[in-house]
């Protein structure tokens, strides 16, 4: 069965399929995170891979949302990859022609410094993916209208480059997940990583308990993130990764005590990355 990945062919994400051991000949691209993650539900793919968080912007919400608001999928995986963005514009177009940038809003969010430096007066239009960004430049060929995504991808869509290297940060890092049905798990591997979700609760000490929950344990819980559960102001359900797997002798204990006392729930456990290796590969060709 094919591996469901955001697209379209170019992606970031597309490059990230080779750290998480997917033949791309039986990858197949969705426009969105959603339409990606709902292919594994209805068993149109085996597994999927979306971006999950940037060491720049934070964590990718829409993918964070999407995969959270149901219990049906689990990340059984993860990578990391070096990201590297450039300008370009259909050929015969140049850095002065510019009057409307396409790109992701993360992309954008990355960028932001050097459009503000080099090209203030210009729109910004955000798209699914830089990939989009890229082949509606390509597709259209309008004059005036440029796109930021990886150098491989502007090249592929037969796009000329009018500015490399334009990203605020040169060590930026996008981490992806491969996520799939429940029962596709991950043994314990000694460097592993465990996210779990703690619903959405009226009551104010809630975050306070299950911090001491942590702390009481000594697993080391490396990120949070609070997001809106949709039922009203105020109301936040947390996404919480730690160090370790659910299975192991300290890690397990903690996640039951969580699931007893405050409902929350494992979104996965799976080999943690390695981000010196990530900083020292370069992104590879998008072909």
């Amino acid at each position: 069965m094919s591996i469901a990945y955001l697209g379209p062919p170019g992606s970031f994400t597309e490059a990230a399929l080779d750290g998480l051991y997917v033949p791309r000949h039986n990858a197949v691209p969705y426009p969105t995170v959603r339409q990606t993650l709902d292919a594994v539900r209805r068993q149109e793919a085996s597994a999927g891979v979306v971006p999950w968080e940037n060491s720049v912007e934070g964590a990718v919400t829409e993918s964070v949302d999407a995969l959270a608001s149901k219990r049906d999928l689990s990340i059984v995986g993860e990578t990391l990859l070096r990201v590297e963005f450039a300008l370009a514009v259909p050929p015969s177009g140049t850095l002065a022609s510019i009057r409307t940038v396409l790109t992701h809003p993360i992309a954008h969010a990355q960028c932001r410094t050097w459009l503000d430096d080099h090209l203030p007066r210009v729109d910004v239009v955000t798209t699914s993916s830089t990939a989009h960004a890229a082949r509606e430049v390509g597709t259209t060929g309008t004059p005036g209208l440029a796109a930021i995504a990886s150098p491989n991808t502007l090249r592929r869509y037969g796009l000329d480059i009018v500015a490399g290297d334009i990203g605020d940060s040169r060590d930026a890092v996008t981490r992806f997940v491969k996520v799939a049905p429940p029962r596709v798990g991950s043994l314990p591997t000694g460097t592993d990583r465990t996210s779990l979700v703690v619903p959405p609760t009226d009551e104010m000490r809630h975050l306070h308990d299950v911090l001491d929950e942590f702390d009481r344990s000594g697993v080391p819980l490396t990120s949070i993130l609070s997001r809106p559960g949709g039922s009203g102001l105020g109301s936040y359900f947390f996404l919480m990764e730690c160090e370790g797997h659910a299975h192991d002798p300290v890690v397990g204990p903690l996640v039951a005590a969580l699931a007893r006392r405050h409902h929350a729930y494992v979104l996965g456990s799976y080999p943690r990355a390695d981000l010196a290796l990530a900083l020292n590969t370069a992104v590879p060709a998008q072909t």
